[in-house]
């Protein structure tokens, strides 16, 4: 195969859905011998892994540490694409890509925009401004959809001209730790800051179920999160709960765990439903946009909820700690999502329909 040269434009490589996938695709795209570079929004603290041989570009003269600086990004974008010359760009979460669209106007690149957010999501009102004058200065080659409800939503927003491909995120591999004894634990990953987790739905599930010796366990940071405990202080369960802040090694926390939630209001793909159903927990799932209804078979690898009904959350969460049977037969069948979800099968696809 002929070596190529690949840029992926991402936020950058601290903790994060988008930052995880972008980084994982960067890795793929070098082992299989194509020249890659990472080129990042942000400059952040590096919380995943590159591998040696990939060029990582961040902004080194002080902006976009905490606030977007929107000129110099472009310039920068355009700039380095330039210097690296790529033969196609991924860009990463669709204002990522908007500011790249813009910023490589007139230099003919095939442009793949990997879609992140949530078809709920609405934009603010310069953001939405910028995507929309970004798709008709310079139109993306092909937009990659997680699911198949994003992918009606896409092609409703990019129109027929533009390829499209729906490949759902890469799992990668998570370690087992089958020694590791279960907690009673009820375990949810994800950020504070960000009101579409629904946490907030979770801790009132939590605050009606039967089962008094378990607790909640929250991983994945604790920015943020005071009105959380301040409503687990109003409803009583704020000493049940527990809040590991940012966690490094999550795939021991998943071993530790009893059962998981993702009580989500929507999301993009939900990488950590994937990740506890490949730690062999139990999963519970709202019936949310986008992502469980193409992971989960009701009843046979996780169980799926009526979206924001905490009441049917609470009677689920209660049921798989008492119903020992259901419980194994979960717990035996979600790690087959592993296969489904290999990193190579949908990151070779990605690769492909990036070539193609």
């Amino acid at each position: 195969m002929y070596k190529k040269r690949i840029a992926v434009v991402g936020p950058c490589i601290n903790m994060g859905g988008i930052e995880r996938a972008s980084a994982t695709m960067a890795n793929f795209i070098s082992t299989q011998g194509h020249t890659t570079l990472y080129l990042a929004i942000f400059r952040h603290p590096r919380f995943f892994k590159l591998n040696p041989d990939i060029e990582y570009d961040e902004p080194l003269d002080g902006s976009n540490v905490t606030k977007l600086s929107l000129i110099k990004t472009i310039i920068r974008i355009r700039k380095k694409i330039i210097a690296f010359n790529p033969d196609a760009v991924l860009a990463y979460n669709k204002f990522y890509a908007s500011l790249t669209l813009i910023a490589l106007v007139g230099l003919r690149k095939k442009i793949i925009i990997s879609e992140r957010s949530s078809p709920l999501f609405r934009w603010k009102k310069n953001a939405a401004f910028i995507n929309k004058l970004a798709t008709l200065l310079n139109p993306p080659a092909g937009v990659i959809a997680q699911t198949s409800v994003a992918f009606e939503h896409q092609y409703k927003y990019y129109g027929p001209k533009v390829k499209y491909k729906i490949i759902p995120n890469a799992l990668r591999e998570v370690t087992l730790y089958p020694h590791v004894g279960r907690n009673k634990w009820i375990l949810a990953v994800g950020r504070f800051a960000d009101p579409l987790k629904g946490f907030d739905l979770l801790i009132e599930a939590f605050a009606k179920i039967k089962a008094q010796d378990w607790k909640l366990v929250f991983a994945g940071g604790d920015e943020d999160g005071e009105y959380l405990k301040e409503l687990s202080r109003e409803l009583g369960v704020h000493e049940k709960i527990i809040y590991l802040g940012k966690v490094k090694e999550i795939d021991k926390v998943y071993a530790q765990a009893g059962i998981f939630v993702i009580p989500s209001r929507s999301e993009g793909f939900p990488n950590a439903l994937c990740e506890a159903m490949a730690a062999g927990l139990p999963c519970i799932s709202f019936d949310f946009v986008a992502g469980p209804r193409d992971i989960i078979t009701d009843g046979v690898d996780g169980i799926i909820v009526e979206n924001g009904n905490t009441d049917k959350l609470a009677a689920a969460i209660d049921d798989i700690i008492t119903d020992e049977p259901k419980r194994l037969l979960l717990m035996k069948n979600a790690p087959q999502i592993s296969d489904r979800l290999k990193t190579e099968n949908t990151a070779r696809e990605v690769l492909d329909f990036i070539l193609s």
